[in-house]
């Protein structure tokens, strides 16, 4: 049977809460049966040394403190033999609590890295509409909080589980020593389970909705630092300081409310034990009278129960933390068991010399309910909120579009123009197979792209996006990834990208660590370690997204002119007109469809909405850079007065 979605109220459903909160227990114990048997061993040694320190302390008491009391002199034989036999039970009590305790920590951390571990290779594996569905902070949630909660309490149940075997032989320890006394145990013992299972079920909604404001704390705190720029360029410090704060107090209030239920339920399951050993004594001193009993047997059941506290309190930790061990258990579960329907074959992209791709009769929506164009490059939505709403599918982003990259026939540069949302960027999606084709197909290399390896259309075909990801490493790692291409390789990809120049000029070179995201660098630079990225891989197809938006027209035209020098088809975003002029053949888009194709200058002349939008999209660069430059000459005239 399933486990019970973490929506549902949990204190309807307790028994499957109990049932599938330990059958997870018992897989993740199997998984690492190794660790977890040694550790449930030191477990039950302990919870049996525990019962046996119990009956050695009984012993001392009739052979060593009662003979004091009636004779003065017990012997000093007895005295050290006593003495001695405490000595080794504290011992073997001491390695085997230390020994159940490193087992357990082992067996915890063990599983904490392999669900980890699966569900990196999970986000990694699926597609990128699915990531589009999924906030980032969710996705961290589930590999922190969530596989957290499902494992913490893996730590007290080899205890727990020794714990049944201590209870079995107390019981029947004291049950041979008086009759009575043994009563007190079996109605004792019953009550604190039943209190244990009582707050279980108590607790079960609230530390659900705990784990679940967890998430939504870890989703704004995500998107407002991943958000920073915006949020402090639009002033809106506030507003997300407001937004976070309340989920921090929603949060707090359900911890409290949490806190205040296990602050009732850890007084009454100190207290009971501590009344059973009131009721032994006054019933053993009435047996003892009786002359049933010796002083050794009462003090022995009474220190056994005193014992019985935190083993059974061990109980209740398993028990109380079963629904949060549930929740996350769902939440990460749901991502594990998520699919894709995106189909592979076995071929593979054929190496050398550039590629042909057709778009036939290509038509595409996004069924997320998630924006189109350059949106869709991202690997999850902006907003978390954003994220809630969607559902519905949008509108088609392309319709029926047709376009081909073909060198033999002279088209192996093919620029891809529009207003924005027109589909270009989409387009870009479809190519590296990110996305796939609702209607139509995309063919490689006279194969739709279906029919290739999951891994071979990488292989072959490489992207670099206008928001370049820079990672907090060196400037050789973020150009080759680790692969192994050498200093040689990763210069002659800079040299390209016009990135060498400024790489030369940092504190270490190749080996300078860029920062998070790239801080240190320009948004240019950054386009351009990207871009290097991609060409380092000689890939048969590159696809750029605006991927050089941020640099200027010159920097600009000499990359185009450095990647027409390479042996690969390009496929390129653009808006410039120098960039666009570079093109074999321009695919015009509007409203997500093919609006022109031809060479850059018979559409300026025949294509009026053509030569209206890339002349705008001109003036607007031109404009852009003359204020770049202004800013630049009054930045060096108050620098000079400075000085002066």
């Amino acid at each position: 049977m399933p486990p019970p979605s973490y929506h549902q109220d949990l204190s309807v459903v307790d028994r499957r809460v109990l049932r599938t909160g330990l059958g997870v227990l018992f897989r993740g114990s199997w998984k690492h049966r190794r660790l977890f048997a040694w550790a449930f061993i030191s477990g039950v040694a302990f919870a049996l040394l525990q019962v046996y320190s119990a009956t050695v302390i009984g012993q001392v008491t009739d052979e060593v403190i009662v003979p004091a009391f009636e004779h003065g002199n017990p012997g000093l034989g007895a005295v050290v033999s006593g003495a001695a036999l405490i000595f080794w039970v504290a011992i073997g009590r001491a390695i085997t609590v230390a020994g159940r305790r490193v087992l357990a920590a082992m067996t915890q951390f063990s599983l904490y890295a392999d669900y980890r571990h699966q569900l990196a290779r999970q986000y990694i594996e699926l597609p990128l509409s699915w990531h589009r569905r999924h906030p980032t902070g969710q996705l961290m949630s589930n590999v922190n909080a969530d596989v957290e909660a499902m494992w913490f309490v893996m730590a007290p149940f080899p205890f727990a589980l020794g714990t049944v075997a201590m209870l079995i032989y107390a019981l029947g320890s004291i049950a041979t020593s008086d009759l009575w006394l043994g009563v007190i145990a079996f109605v004792l013992i019953p009550v604190i389970i039943t209190i244990n299972v009582f707050y279980q079920r108590v607790a079960a909604p609230l530390v659900t909705r705990g784990q679940r404001l967890r998430a939504e704390v870890s989703e704004v705190a995500h998107e407002s630092f991943d958000g920073a720029n915006v949020v402090k360029a639009l002033g809106r410090e506030a507003q997300e300081t407001t937004r976070f704060t309340d989920s921090s107090f929603r949060l707090r209030d359900a911890m409290i409310r949490v806190g205040y239920v296990r602050g009732w339920f850890d007084p009454m399951m100190d207290a009971l034990p501590n009344l059973g050993v009131i009721a032994v004594i006054v019933i053993g001193a009435w047996r003892i009278q009786q002359g049933v009993i010796d002083t050794g047997t009462l003090v022995s059941v009474s220190y056994l129960f005193t014992l019985m506290a935190l083993p059974l309190r061990s109980i209740g930790w398993v028990l109380g933390d079963l629904p949060r061990l549930v929740v996350g258990w769902g939440r990460v579960r749901t991502v594990l068991q998520a699919r894709s329907d995106r189909s592979f074959g076995d071929a593979q992209v054929a190496t050398g010399g550039p590629v042909a791709m057709e778009f036939d009769r290509v038509s595409f929506r996004y069924h997320d309910g998630g924006s189109h164009g350059r949106q869709a490059l991202t690997t999850a939505p902006a907003s978390g909120r954003a994220a809630q709403s969607a559902g519905a599918d949008s509108p088609l982003v392309l319709d029926q579009v047709d376009a081909r990259l073909d060198p033999a026939a002279g088209a192996r540069v093919v620029a891809l123009v529009g207003a924005t949302g027109s589909g270009k960027s989409t387009m870009a999606l479809l190519a590296t197979r990110l996305m796939d084709v609702d209607d139509g197909v995309v063919v490689l290399d006279g194969r739709p792209v279906s029919d290739y390896a999951d891994e071979a259309i990488p292989a072959q075909v490489a992207t670099a996006l206008q928001q370049a990801f820079i990672f907090d490493d060196s400037v050789r790692d973020n150009v080759t990834l680790g692969e192994p291409y050498d200093d040689e390789q990763v210069w002659a990809a800079l040299r390209i990208a016009q990135a060498d120049r400024f790489v030369h000029g940092l504190s270490a070179g190749l080996d300078t660590v860029l920062g998070e995201r790239g801080g240190s660098l320009s948004g240019g630079q950054r386009q351009r370690i990207a871009l290097a990225r991609a060409i380092v891989r000689q890939p048969r197809l590159l696809v750029l997204d605006d991927a050089t938006s941020a640099c200027d027209p010159t920097v600009e035209a000499a990359i185009l002119d450095g990647l027409r020098a390479l042996d690969t088809s390009v496929l390129v975003v653009a808006y410039r007109k120098a960039t666009i002029a570079l093109a074999d053949e321009v695919v015009f888009l509007a409203d997500g469809r093919v609006a022109g194709r031809g060479r850059h200058r018979d559409l300026l002349a025949t294509n009026a909405a053509y030569r209206s939008l890339v002349n705008a999209y001109d003036e607007a660069a031109i404009a852009r850079a003359l204020l770049e430059e202004s800013g630049a000459d009054e930045d060096a005239d108050e620098t000079a007065g400075a000085r002066r």
